[in-house]
C-alpha cells in the first residue's frame, strides 16, 4: 500500500508527464498543419507565404527539421533564388541523418543550383556542383536526368571527354527524352554547353513562308518579340521597320517578327497599315516565347551566325542604337568570315 503523500507524489508524476505527451502532441499537430499548409501554398505559387509556414514549421523543430529545409529548397527553386537553394540543402544535409531521399534531393538541388548560379564560366561553382551530381549518383535512387546535368557541368569545365561519356550516358537511359535531340547535339558540338546557343525553333509565317532556325545557320537573324496592345512595342515600329531598311540589303540579315497577339484580324491589320514587310507570326500558344524566357515586351534578339545569341533587350526605355550597333558587329563578322579576311 502507498501512503499518501506518496500517492500524491505519483499522481503528480503521472499528471505531469501526461500533459507533457499532450503539449507533444500538439507541438507535432501544429507541424504537421504547417507543413501541409505551406505545401498547398507552394502548390498556388504563392511562394513567400509558403516560406512562412515552411519557416514557422522549422520553428517547432529547433530549426533542425530536415524536412521543412527541403521543402524551402523547393520553394526557392521555384522563385529562382539559387543562393538560397544551395544554403536550404546543405541545410537538408546537415539535418537528414540517414534520409537517402532527402539527401538525395538535397544533393541534386544543390548541384543544380551552382551550375545555374555558375553561369557556364564560375569554375569554382561548376566544380562544387559536380562534386554534388557526383554525390547524387552514389545514391540508390538516383534520377538519370543527374547524368545530363553532370555531363554539362564537365563540359562547362572544358573537360569534353567526360562531359560527353556523362551525356550518351544519359542518353542510353532515358532513349525517349523530351531534350534527347538538345542531348545528341552537345554530344556533336560541346560548345554548345559553354555558350548561349538560340534555342531551335521553326514556324509558319502570316505569308505561308516556313521558317527553321537551323537552315538560317550563317545568318544573323534578329527576334522581334512584340503585341499590338503593348504600348512601347507600337512606338518602337518606325525604329524597327528603319533598322529593317537599312540591313535588309544584307543578304546575311534576317529580322522575324513575333507577336504575342491573341486576336489574328487585329495582329494581320497591324502589321499591314504599319508596312511590317518582314516575316510575322503570332505565337499563339507562346512556344517561342517560353523557349526564350520572354517575360517583357518588346523584346529584341540578336543571334549570330552560328546560332549563339549575342544581344538581347528588353522592356521599355530599350535603345534602337544599341540593337543598331548589335546587328552592325555581326553583319561585318559574316562579311569578314566569307570574304576570307
Amino acid at each position: 500500500m502507498f501512503t499518501r503523500p506518496t500517492l500524491l507524489i505519483i499522481l503528480s508524476t503521472v499528471g505531469i508527464l501526461i500533459l507533457s505527451l499532450f503539449a507533444v502532441m500538439a507541438q507535432d499537430d501544429g507541424y504537421a498543419r504547417e507543413l501541409l499548409r505551406g505545401r498547398d501554398l507552394l502548390r498556388q505559387r504563392n511562394y513567400e507565404e509558403a516560406l512562412k509556414s515552411f519557416k514557422r514549421a522549422n520553428e517547432m523543430r529547433e530549426k533542425k527539421s530536415a524536412e521543412c529545409y527541403n521543402w524551402m529548397c523547393e520553394t526557392y527553386l521555384a522563385m529562382g533564388v539559387y543562393k538560397n537553394v544551395v544554403e536550404a540543402a546543405d541545410k537538408v544535409i546537415e539535418f537528414a541523418g540517414d534520409d537517402k531521399q532527402l539527401l538525395l534531393k538535397a544533393y541534386y538541388n544543390k548541384g543544380f543550383a551552382q551550375q545555374t548560379l555558375a553561369e557556364r564560366k564560375d569554375a569554382k561553382k561548376l566544380q562544387a556542383a559536380e562534386a554534388a551530381f557526383r554525390q547524387a549518383l552514389t545514391m540508390e535512387g538516383a534520377a538519370p536526368r543527374i547524368h545530363y546535368y553532370l555531363g554539362v557541368t564537365l563540359l562547362q569545365l572544358n573537360r569534353d571527354p567526360e562531359g560527353i561519356a556523362e551525356i550518351n550516358e544519359y542518353i542510353k537511359l532515358q532513349p525517349t527524352a523530351t531534350n534527347l535531340n538538345e542531348a545528341r547535339k552537345m554530344v556533336e558540338n560541346p560548345r554548345r554547353a559553354r555558350e548561349n546557343y538560340a534555342p531551335d525553333f521553326s514556324f509558319t509565317s502570316s505569308r505561308g513562308e516556313h521558317i527553321v532556325l537551323e537552315e538560317l545557320r550563317g545568318k544573323v537573324v534578329v527576334l522581334d518579340f512584340w503585341a499590338t496592345w503593348c504600348p512601347p512595342c507600337v512606338e518602337s515600329v518606325p525604329s524597327i521597320r528603319n533598322l529593317h531598311k537599312k540591313f535588309s540589303k544584307e543578304p546575311s540579315f534576317v529580322l522575324l517578327g513575333i507577336s504575342a497577339d491573341s486576336e489574328d484580324d487585329v495582329w494581320r491589320e497591324f502589321t499591314t497599315q504599319h508596312k511590317m514587310i518582314w516575316p510575322q507570326y503570332r505565337d499563339l500558344d507562346r512556344r517561342l516565347q517560353r523557349a526564350f524566357r520572354i517575360s517583357a515586351f518588346p523584346t529584341y534578339i540578336v543571334i549570330d551566325q552560328e546560332g549563339i545569341v549575342r544581344f538581347q533587350s528588353e522592356g521599355f526605355g530599350w535603345d534602337s542604337r544599341d540593337l543598331n550597333n548589335a546587328i552592325q558587329k555581326q553583319v561585318k563578322l559574316v562579311v569578314r568570315s566569307t570574304s576570307g579576311g
